[in-house]
């Protein structure tokens, strides 16, 4: 495997290159059980990759990459996640978890990303400025791309 999870400064435990990881290259695949929204624990780990469909914990990986304003990988038409840029060995791999979540109910949460663009929020993708929605549309999930972009969104 091209990561490995360890200790992350600012968010507790993160996910890290072993290697370098050129633009374009997928770094993992999200999995776990699919989940209903009732069956969301809030505690949890969980991935919403539609409107009433979630993952849960897969207890790899997946689980532990970290939000960030600023990304270095992002999701490419599927649940495998791409490097967005080169990313270099040791550097923590990151994407901005506005380009799952799509709920209106989603209160959000601090963002304490450090990133120099950061939003100071993470909130659903529906509350996020059209501008913000139009720069991170070639990284969200497809079920957001087919919402917002396709035929008038």
């Amino acid at each position: 495997m091209n990561v490995y999870v360890k200790s992350s400064p600012q968010h507790g435990r993160g996910v890290f290159a072993r290697r370098r990881i050129v633009a374009g290259e997928v770094i993992l695949e999200f999995a776990g059980m699919v989940l209903n929204r009732a069956q969301v624990r809030e505690d949890d780990y969980h991935l919403q990759i539609d409107e009433d469909r979630y993952l849960g914990a897969s207890g790899q990986a997946d689980d532990y990459v970290n939000h960030s304003c600023e990304p270095n990988a992002g999701f490419a038409d599927s649940l495998r996640l791409v490097a967005q840029r080169d990313i270099e060995p040791d550097e923590e791999i990151t994407w901005d978890y506005s380009c799952a979540i799509d709920e209106a109910d989603f209160a959000g949460f601090p963002c304490q990303c450090g990133a120099a663009r950061c939003r100071g929020r993470v909130q659903s993708f529906r509350h996020l400025d059209i501008p913000t929605q139009q720069r991170l549309e070639p990284w969200v999930l497809p079920y957001l791309r087919r919402k917002y972009f396709s035929n008038g969104g």
